[in-house]
């Protein structure tokens, strides 16, 4: 009896100490801004780019969401006789994104949005254990492969047709669910530009905060030291030049509830 004792306060002061340590140490929602917490991030981020930026054949994944009508998991509807799919991106600012009163349309002029489709990320984002030590400004940083003095408040929702959507990699193909590592003979010479344009956008800024950890295999790469993998979200991007429809624009709180 007196050993079982004995064993239970041992193992209570190991748990004791390690939550001291933890207090500390450990990266949590309370002590983000903290100098010694802010330089560990800065350190994690620059290892997030330099994995990201070399795509290898063992970081395919082959279970990227298909962007299909008929895909039971994603969130359709019927506008003017065409369906479309319900996707969202993650802004700073919604102020921009108004529908057209004449055509009832946004066009995305010459800038493409990145998106993931619904309910994806409301679903994982809505888990208590997801956000429950980071919070969840700073895990959805992550999960989504973004700086961590990334400022975004609106979750936006746009309604898409399947056709406007690329996946970010050498072989935009929507419909199937992994990327290609290389371009294939189908590849038009303007995919091939915007990818190697992307390409010195993610990575060559003197800034560290200005790069991104863009994987080129059609998901986020989430740099969440608990996350092995690294594999987070399908994204997308809605084309330039792309008649879409905005949705609802909620706060980050207010998606999420």
């Amino acid at each position: 009896m007196k050993k079982s004792n004995l064993l239970h306060r041992a193992i209570a002061i190991i748990a004791l100490v390690q939550l001291l340590l933890c207090v500390t140490s450990c990266i949590t929602q309370g002590n983000l801004n903290r100098p010694s917490i802010q330089a560990r991030l800065q350190k994690q981020y620059a290892n997030a780019l330099a994995n990201a930026a070399l795509p290898r054949e063992r970081k395919i994944y082959n279970n990227l969401t298909v962007a299909a009508v008929n895909n039971p998991q994603l969130v359709t509807k019927q506008i003017n006789g065409q369906t479309y799919l319900l996707a969202v991106s993650w802004k700073g600012d919604a102020k921009y994104y108004k529908n057209n009163p004449e055509t009832g349309f946004y066009n995305t002029g010459k800038y493409p949005i990145w998106v993931t489709l619904a309910p994806e990320l409301k679903n994982l984002g809505a888990e208590r254990r997801f956000s429950r030590r980071l919070g969840l400004d700073f895990r959805l940083k992550q999960l989504l492969g973004m700086p961590p003095a990334a400022n975004k408040q609106y979750m936006v929702e746009f309604w898409v047709k399947p056709d406007d959507l690329f996946r970010p990699c050498p072989d935009a193909e929507t419909t199937d669910t992994a990327c290609s590592l290389c371009f294939t003979e189908k590849t038009d010479s303007l995919h091939r530009q915007w990818i190697n344009q992307t390409r010195l956008a993610s990575y060559y800024n003197c800034n560290i905060y200005d790069n991104y950890p863009w994987t080129q295999l059609g998901y986020t790469y989430d740099w969440n030291r608990k996350n092995k993998t690294h594999i987070g979200l399908s994204e997308f991007v809605i084309g330039a030049n792309k008649n879409i429809v905005v949705g609802n624009i909620y706060t980050t709180a207010e998606y999420f509830k």
